[in-house]
């Protein structure tokens, strides 16, 4: 029993000693974007899904193409 105390006590106080360090060497400064910035990316980001949307229906008009082809 006094081995449970014991072990428990320490688990304590390294979850506490972990918890209470300081962050310091960390930046936790939140990175400043602007509106236009945001909307840049995600306008770059839609653009190349609709390409590769359109890739995607070439594909798949040439597989069926190819399928009228071989059964004629």
């Amino acid at each position: 029993m006094k081995y449970l105390i014991k072990i428990a006590a320490m688990l304590a106080l390294i979850t506490m000693a972990g918890c209470n360090q300081d962050d310091k060497n960390q930046d936790n400064k939140p990175t400043k974007t602007t509106g236009t910035e945001l909307l840049k990316t995600q306008r770059d980001t839609l653009e190349k899904s609709k390409q590769v949307e359109q890739m995607l229906e070439d594909a798949a008009e040439q597989q069926r193409q190819d399928i009228d082809q071989s059964t004629q």
